[in-house]
Order: C-alpha cells, then structure tokens, then sequence
C-alpha cells in the first residue's frame, strides 16, 4: 500500500520516466500521454513563478520593516526553485537513462526478493523498511499541510495576490517536498536489498560454523552450495554497489540543489523562531504551534535523508566488512572459497561506496552534523546583523 502511494504521487508530480505497470514500464502511445501530461504539469510551473514574489510580502506583511526577513524570504524562494527545475530538467534530458536505471534497479530488486525465506528475520527487516518509508510518507505529508496552514496565516488586504501566492508556492514546494521523498525511496529500496544480502551472507556464515565445530570434512556437495551461494552474494553486492553509485550519479545535481535548499531554509526557519521568541514579530499561540510543526517536519526529512544516504554508503561497506571478517578462522571450507572471499573483501576495499556531493565533499555523518553548526552561525550572524540595525534606527531616531 505505501509503495503504491509513493508510485501514485510520483506519477502525479510528473517524477516518473513513464508509468509502471507490474513491474515493467510502459512504453509506446501511453508513455506520449504521460509525457504530453507531464509537459503541462511543467508548464503550470513555469505560469505560477511570476507569483512567487507577490510586491504586498514586501509592503504589505509582517517581513516589510525588516531587510534580513526579505532577503530571506528571497533566497529560499530562490533555492527552491532551482531544486525544482533541477528536476524537471533531469526528467526531460535523460529519461532514457532513468528509464534504464528503473529496469535494472527493478531487476535486481526480484533477484535479492529470491534470497528471502520464511525466517522471522527477513519480516523483521520488512517491518523495519516500512516503518521508515512510512515516516518519508508521513513527513512529506505534514510538511505540505503545515506549509499551507502557515502560508494562510499571513495577513494581506489583496487577496487575489495572497492567494495566488499561496497556490504558487504550494504547488512548487509540492514538487519538491516529493522529489527529495522519491529520491530517498529509491536509496531506501537499495539499502533495503543490501540489508537481504547481509542476512544471508550472515546465515552463509552460521551454517558453515555450524560444519565447523560438528563435523571433521565439510562434503563436497556442502563446498559446492556455499561457494555456488557466496559467488551469488558477491555478485548481487557488486550490482548493489554499482547501482548505488549509479543512482547518485544521475541524482548528484538534485540532491545538491537539494542539500542546499534545504540549507536556506533551515536558517530561515531557525531566524524567524529566534523572530517570534523575542516577539520581534507580533504572533498568535496557533501560528507559533504551526510554525513549531513546520521545523519539526523540516527536521525530521532532512535527518530522514541524512540516515538512508548514510546507510546505502558508509554503513553498508562497515557491515559486509565486518561480516567478511567472520570467514577468515573457517578450516573446512576448500581454496576456491578462501580465494572467492579474498575476491570479495578486495571488492570491498577497492570500490568503497562513498559519496561526494558534486565532488566537493563527502556525505556522511559527520558532515551532517557540521551542516546543523554551521546553520547556527548563519543564524548568529543574522540575528547580530539585525540587532545592528535597530540600534542603528533608534539612533537615528534620538538624532
């Protein structure tokens, strides 16, 4: 139900290559449909922009007396349409190349769905996939919602230029909020079949312990199975490896628009709660409550985004290696297993799946948090920049 859901907005927003139909995309005169609906999609894009930057925001609302606020208000409107038409510009110029993307990522999902059997690990695992696609969902749907309440709450006597200010934005961050959601599902379902291949690796690892302390000769048939399965488990890992860096190739653009969209905003977000706890603008308790849910919705999708990026990089390769290790003291197992296992554990140290973002720094944890302090600078920056400018009227004012 969820990744239908997912599909179904994908499909509305106008962020899938063609429609999917049991597993297959389609092609032909239904795809011509979609894409003659696509391109008016992108064309109601293009109309609302002029209304992104309505002139009463400037004279007419509660940011008019305060120059931070507007510049503000500029810059995430700025960033987030960039990420938008980063987008679009993705799914117009290399449909073909998603299209492939899509059938070997489908394809490689069906041969690590033959891993699974009936153990209560592999639901284990289901479950906990679904919780987190179900808080990507979840997320994205209160981040709309809020974002209108919120929007409805700014005061103008022009209601034409509120309300088309209202649908402007909300259809552009619509596409964004499902664009960053889309791309998340799609790291989702490869650290989802790297989590198979570690449950099976891991059972690999059991059994031939298992032969270890029972048995004085592993049986050749047994040496066959488990390096039939261990060449198997390598290769899906290499396909996993590769379609991840594949994925963040193709996305890098976006999810750097992205990275830096969401950056913007944060430090909105973050001035205009330093704005309303020193009641610099004048508010009720249901804007506050609104505007509280807005941040932590924010927050919850950037650190959403932040832990899948992490787990189909950095976490996965910790894993595998740390798994890999578990084979070495194995005396049973014949030369064409060691030789398979040295294989892999050089696969693994010579392809590690980090990711730079636009090649300029790696993704990680770390980095993350270096993100979140440096947002609290920008805020301290701009609060002592406001502040200068208070002291700055209230002199004029006594001269």
């Amino acid at each position: 139900m969820l990744w239908k859901l997912m599909y179904i907005y994908g499909l509305g927003c106008g962020l899938m290559p063609a429609p999917l139909k049991k597993g297959q995309f389609l092609l032909g005169y239904r795809q011509r449909w979609y894409l003659i609906y696509t391109a008016c999609l992108h064309g109601v894009l293009l109309m609302v922009l002029p209304f992104t930057f309505p002139h009463y925001m400037y004279d007419d609302s509660y940011m008019s007396s305060n120059s931070v606020l507007q510049w503000a208000f500029n810059l995430t409107n700025i960033t987030r349409i960039i990420a938008m038409f980063s987008g679009v510009f993705l799914m117009w110029f290399n449909r073909k190349r998603l299209l492939k993307l899509g059938e070997n990522l489908i394809s490689h999902f069906l041969k690590c769905e033959k891993l699974e059997d009936r153990s209560r690990k592999y639901s284990i695992l289901w479950k906990r996939v679904r919780n987190v696609l179900f808080q990507m969902l979840f997320v994205a749907n209160l981040s709309i919602l809020m974002g209108t309440l919120i929007l409805l709450r700014i005061d103008s006597i022009q209601t034409f230029s509120k309300t088309a200010m209202i649908v402007a934005h909300m259809i552009q961050f619509i596409y964004v909020v499902l664009m960053m959601t889309g791309i998340c599902v799609i790291l989702l379902i490869l650290h989802w079949q790297n989590e198979r291949l570690h449950i099976a690796l891991k059972d690999l690892c059991s059994l031939l312990n298992y032969e270890e302390r029972n048995s004085l000769v592993l049986s050749a048939e047994n040496a066959n199975i488990s390096l039939r399965i261990l060449a198997n488990l390598f290769q899906l890992f290499a396909e996993n490896q590769r379609l991840t860096r594949e994925v963040l190739r193709t996305f890098d653009l976006p999810i750097a628009l992205l990275f830096l969209k969401m950056f913007v905003t944060n430090v909105n977000l973050v001035y205009h709660g330093v704005q309303f706890g020193n009641d610099s603008i004048e508010t009720s308790w249901y804007t506050k409550i609104l505007g509280q849910w807005v941040v932590i919705s924010h927050y919850w999708s950037a650190v959403l985004l932040m832990n899948v990026v992490d787990d189909v990089t950095r976490r996965s390769d910790l894993k595998i290696g740390y798994l890999l290790r578990e084979f070495s003291h194995l005396e049973l197992v014949k030369r064409k297993f060691h030789l398979k296992l040295e294989q892999f554990s050089d696969h693994l140290r010579c392809h590690s799946a980090t990711y730079k973002v636009c090649g300029l720094f790696v993704f990680n944890k770390q980095t993350s948090l270096v993100y979140f302090f440096y947002v609290l600078v920008q805020v301290l920056v701009l609060v002592q920049f406001d502040l200068k400018n208070k002291v700055d009227e209230r002199n004029k004012k006594w001269h």
